[in-house]
């Protein structure tokens, strides 16, 4: 236990300098105190938390130019939270839960206001990040067609009775180059951007229903997709139609700043104008294969 309180140190990255707080630098902080109320698969589950403000270390640090803090756990769980959620919330990372010390791989990042997905545990890294931009999509293309045309599999190693499709085969005719940081979006607005040899590289999409849930033994299974819905790398996307009645409710997904009047869509060799906000399931946009602005 000494030797563990000795090693334990969360590493704060922030441009080019790195920083590391041990235990009793966090201890140092003073102490603030909250209380959460979660309903977690119909309970109702209410938590009394002593931490630290997080925004007390960003302070001290002058840890001010960002949009974004990335956190990662010793087994690569990642989440990305605003600079908006850190600053304008409650933010603290939790020494003690209900009257009893955390352990130093369960502190915890805890911010009442957002989803407790987000309150992640065992932090070694955390990262100072800058909006890196990902531009609108100049091409998109249909899930459907590509999954019509790619024979299912009855077996995705790792995971054992699950039929589906690798996520390289579904994306790879899209993205003929598969490297760097691709954004995943679930139907429920969850959002990871990941890098593909670290996270995506071995990941398989299987199959529930009419959708696919994204699931990876290189992430931890509190980063898969449920209901995969979209995916983008550089300025071409894959969206999965059938979660979407039309491209302006993919556009209410990702928030885009750009939205424009007309698309040209693609169907076999032919290709016609039309309307961007007509319903997917009328006229050509039901048989289209992929689209251009």
């Amino acid at each position: 236990m000494l030797l563990s309180a000795v090693l334990f140190s969360i590493e704060v990255e922030d441009a080019d300098r790195v920083i590391n707080i041990d235990r009793a630098k966090l201890e140092s902080y003073e102490k603030v105190e909250l209380t959460t109320h979660r309903n977690k698969d119909g309970e109702e589950k209410n938590d009394d938390w002593i931490g630290i403000r997080l925004t007390d270390i960003l302070h001290e640090y002058d840890i001010s130019n960002y949009d974004k803090l990335c956190f990662i756990s010793s087994d690569n769980y990642l989440v990305r939270v605003s600079r908006d959620d850190i600053l304008n919330n409650k933010s603290i990372l939790a020494l003690v839960r209900n009257g009893k010390t955390l352990d130093d791989k369960h502190i915890r990042l805890v911010i009442p206001e957002i989803r407790d997905m987000f309150w992640i545990q065992d932090i070694s890294i955390i990262r100072t990040e800058s909006i890196s931009d990902i531009p609108f999509p100049h091409t998109i293309y249909f899930a459907e067609p590509i999954i019509l045309n790619t024979q299912i599999r009855d077996e995705l190693p790792p995971f054992v009775k699950e039929i589906g499709y690798t996520f390289s085969e579904i994306v790879s005719e899209a993205f003929p180059f598969l490297k760097d940081e691709i954004l995943i979006v679930g139907n429920d607005g969850v959002k990871h951007s990941l890098d593909y040899d670290k996270y995506l590289k071995n990941a398989v999409l299987i199959k529930i229903g009419d959708s696919f849930d994204l699931k990876s033994p290189d992430m931890p299974a509190g980063m898969w997709i449920k209901d995969l819905a979209y995916v983008q790398l550089f300025d071409v996307a894959v969206v999965f139609k059938h979660h979407f009645a039309s491209l302006s409710e993919v556009n209410g997904l990702l928030n885009w700043d750009n939205f424009p009047n007309e698309v040209i869509l693609h169907f076999g060799k032919n290709a016609e104008k039309q309307r961007s906000n007509e319903k997917f399931n009328a006229g050509n946009w039901s048989k289209a294969k992929w689209l251009e602005w």
